[in-house]
This record gives structure tokens, sequence and C-alpha cells, in this order.
């Protein structure tokens, strides 16, 4: 009789013991847990993406429902806290057949206000299409902001430009491709390829003109 009541009351003990360090090993994990967010600070952008595209094409419309612009990427991702797109290998090609064909690449890309600005980093190329009137385009920078609707492209750092056999290189520019009018803020410097010399007189004619 006592051996029985004893095993029930060792039995009773070792799953009150169980049970409180279970509890206590919760409440360590919870206090953990309250270390690690105070930590933290308030409002910190999230290095985990929500989602993600590979090989995506955007296409976006005018107002007159036709087509504007494509925006192409190797990858898409977008972090919640701060709203953030980021692209890989950004494409952005202008698609309205009345202007130059207007094409923009970069390493990598971030969208903003919903797609209106384009933020362009690292190795960034713009080229524009030849006209009857203008030769192509070509022009290289680290950074460029694009503005889809307006076509137009701005960037505040070094440049490098040319053009049919002229290079133009200063800090600052802006292309309307619109207006197809192009802006070199400061420290410019061309170079303009050389005139063909005249040719020589021949002294044989020279002779015979006399």
């Amino acid at each position: 009789m006592h051996s029985r009541l004893y095993d029930r009351l060792a039995a009773t003990i070792s799953l009150i013991l169980l049970g409180t360090l279970g509890l206590f090993t919760f409440y360590l994990a919870q206090v953990a847990e309250r270390e690690e967010r105070a930590r933290q600070p308030p409002g910190a952008p999230s290095n985990e993406p929500d989602y993600f595209v590979d090989r995506l094409a955007l296409l976006s419309m005018n107002e007159r429902g036709e087509p504007s612009f494509r925006l192409e990427a190797q990858r898409l991702q977008h972090f919640p806290l701060d709203d953030a797109t980021l692209f890989e290998s950004p494409i952005v090609l202008s698609l309205d057949p009345s202007r130059p064909r207007l094409t923009v690449t970069a390493r990598s890309g971030r969208l903003l206000d919903g797609g209106e600005e384009a933020h362009l980093s690292g190795d960034v190329v713009l080229t524009r299409a030849g006209t009857a009137d203008s030769a192509p385009l070509r022009a290289e920078t680290d950074f460029a902001i694009v503005l889809p609707d307006s076509e137009i492209v701005r960037t505040d750092r070094p440049v490098t430009i040319v053009q049919g056999g002229q290079r133009l290189t200063g800090v600052g520019m802006e292309l309307d491709n619109r207006t197809r009018q192009l802006r070199v803020d400061s420290q410019v410097r061309a170079v303009w390829p050389a005139s063909p010399a005249p040719p020589a007189a021949d002294p044989a004619r020279g002779k015979a003109a006399r």
C-alpha cells in the first residue's frame, strides 16, 4: 500500500517538474524574442522581399490607350516595409512610333512614385535611334533618372555623349525625347571630327593651266 502511494506521489512530482520546466522554457523564449525586438530599430527595412518575379516585362499605356514604354528586367523584388521595387538588369524602351526609339539599360534599378520615375544605376547606357536629320546618339553615365511618361532622362553625374563622330563630355544632362533637346549642365568639353584636307594641287596640271 505504501509502495503504491509512493509511486503515485513520485509520478505526480515528476509531472509537476516537467510542466514547470516547460513553462520556464516558454518564458525564456518569450523574453529572448522581446529583447530581440527591442534591439531592432523601429521601422527598419526588411531584407526579405514579400514577392519576386523573374524575367518580367511591364507595358505602360498613355492617355490614348496606346503603348508608351516597356520595362524589362531579369528579376523584380518588392520589399514591403518601404514599398521598394528593385530590378536587376533593367531595360526601359520608348514605344511611341512618332519619336525616335529611346532605350536605357543599367545593372540595377528602383521604381518610385507608382512607376512614374525610375532610378537606374551602374553602367547606365542611353541610346536614341537616328532620324532623317540626326545621327544615332549614345550616352553613358553611372546613374540616371528616367521619367517614362514624358520620355525624359536626366542625371547629375559625369556623362559622355557620342553622336555622329562628335564626342561631348560634362557633368549633368537632360535629354527630352519629345522635343529632341539635349542639355549638358557643366564642365562641357566637345571633340569634333577633323574636316578633310583639301586635295593637293597637281603640279603637272598647274603648268598646263598656265
